[in-house]
């Protein structure tokens, strides 16, 4: 049987699937910060495309100088784990996400798409923090779309 977080005194996670739970030990048996050193990447369902990249409300919160457990984070980490996880088209929604956002990140090296990313992160934050999910998916799925048009627009644009 293993122990809880508070008898191991060691770090909890804070979102995603483990929440609640403590962090793992690296070889070294120092507690691990992050998943970036498990050493492994995140389960794919079998599908590995090499790529690896923050996801876009977090790369816009470190463009703004936010820390990782900024407001807007909580907000759409909160959304992500106790919404769209507790039901099936929720998971696949987020699925999606994860296999999409990686290739946008590099877009919000454009100040002005930055800028319209952020524009639309607040709005879904608003929206989740009063209760409005629906809306704050919309919110979020509209400026994921606008992204991936951009960068269908770029990738034309380039010589083969």
């Amino acid at each position: 049987m293993s122990k809880s977080p508070k008898d191991t005194k060691g770090p909890v996670v804070k979102s995603g699937p483990t929440r609640g739970k403590n962090r793992s030990r690296n070889k070294d048996g120092q507690w691990r910060s992050k998943r970036s050193d498990t050493g492994k990447s995140r389960d794919k369902g079998g599908k590995s495309d090499g790529k690896k990249g923050c996801f876009l409300t977090t790369a816009a919160c470190q463009f703004r100088g936010l820390p990782d457990d900024c407001y807007e984070l909580q907000v759409l980490r909160h959304l992500r784990d106790e919404v769209l996880m507790k039901s099936p088209e929720g998971v696949g929604l987020v699925e999606d996400y994860y296999n999409i956002a990686p290739s946008l990140v590099p877009l919000l090296d454009n100040p002005l798409l930055a800028d319209q990313v952020w524009t639309g992160i607040i709005l879904a934050v608003e929206q989740a923090a009063q209760g409005h999910t629906s809306d704050a998916v919309g919110t979020y799925r509209k400026m994921v779309e606008t992204l991936q048009r951009s960068k269908g627009k770029a990738d034309s644009s380039r010589p083969a």
